[in-house]
């Protein structure tokens, strides 16, 4: 990632009050955004503003897959943009003639970079991740689509654990959530062994467990293998 020479010193993050889609998210949406905290509503000026228009008729199909789409930002983190386009490479070509800085990642697969400014003069770095595959066949997609729903059942103490983590430590937020779920391993493929569980029966370690409806605290974080597992999405 380049350097960022046009980050603001006052770029703070805006977490509280932070919104997202919970329910089955669609990160091609951008509504969601205007409701959100500062920073959300900030991002989604230079996103609705003119930077969607002009990737839309450029690929196939688009999605916003930054941390600040759930509210786990930081200062200088990247707008994340996913976009499908059948040659990638085709892309990339038309991409850095419009000034952006393009670079391969190999298989098929490149990133195009470029300081955006918003309508209110907010200087937002912007990744864009250029692939042929659909969308929802993306890590950008899966992971944050997982540490959504994590964020949805666990609340608001593992949401302020996580940007501690991050704040703290400078973790990445999958890295902050395996370690507060005590997944070991590569956290980008630790995070992905909960697609298809039922996480109902999962605990974070990490956090005091609410009551049950009985007044008990519920049992420990149980094994993997114990956890009812769910057909996974075609």
């Amino acid at each position: 990632m380049p350097s960022n020479p046009c980050r603001p010193g006052s770029d703070t993050t805006a977490a509280p009050a932070a919104v997202f889609p919970s329910a089955a998210p669609n990160w091609r949406r951008l509504d969601y955004l205007a409701q959100g905290n500062e920073r959300q509503r900030s991002a989604h000026a230079l996103l609705s503003g003119g930077l969607w228009d002009e990737l839309g008729p450029l690929c196939n199909d688009l999605a916003l897959v930054s941390t600040i789409a759930i509210g786990l930002d930081r200062p200088g983190s990247d707008l994340d943009i996913l976009c499908q386009h059948p040659d990638p490479a085709f892309l990339a070509a038309t991409l850095a003639a419009q000034g952006w800085q393009v670079r391969s990642k190999g298989e098929q697969v490149w990133i195009a970079e470029q300081q955006r400014h918003g309508p209110d003069d907010q200087c937002w770095p912007v990744e864009l991740y250029l692939t042929p595959d659909p969308l929802e066949m993306c890590h950008g997609w899966r992971h944050l689509s997982l540490m959504a729903v994590l964020l949805e059942r666990f609340g608001a103490p593992f949401h302020r654990e996580v940007l501690r983590l991050r704040f703290d430590e400078g973790l990445k937020g999958e890295a902050a959530m395996c370690r507060l779920l005590g997944l070991s391993g590569d956290p980008y493929e630790a995070l992905l062994t909960l697609e298809g569980v039922n996480l109902a029966g999962l605990c974070c370690p990490s956090l005091p467990h609410p009551l049950d409806e009985q007044g008990h605290r519920p049992c420990p974080p149980p094994r993997r293998d114990s956890l009812t597992m769910m057909p996974r999405n075609s």
